[in-house]
């Protein structure tokens, strides 16, 4: 087994120190700016308003804006269904 480490295209075999210590330094910011990037991605501002987009764009036609029929389907299924959920419930209770 070998002791070499590999820190970009230089090798601890055939590096001088300060050729490691830059290697090292390049690779700590890039894993700072990695965790940059990853805490920029799950801030809870950012998921919101990501999710509210994903939303908008489920109900609304990106082309015209208008309203997708589906989307009027299924508001107007879900107000009948409570509707006729109030109606059962209501029923119910005069009869008993």
């Amino acid at each position: 087994m070998t002791d070499n480490v590999y820190t970009s295209d230089v090798t601890v075999d055939s590096a001088s120190p300060s050729q490691l210590a830059e290697s090292i330094r390049l690779r700590e910011e890039r894993i700072a700016d990695n965790i940059d990037e990853l805490v920029g991605r799950v801030h809870p501002k950012v998921l919101a308003t990501r999710a509210a987009n994903k939303a908008k764009y489920s109900v609304v036609e990106e082309e015209s804006g208008s309203v997708k029929p589906e989307a009027i389907a299924l508001g107007v299924g879900v107000v009948l269904g409570v509707a006729a959920l109030i109606v059962g419930v209501s029923g119910r209770s005069k009869r008993g």
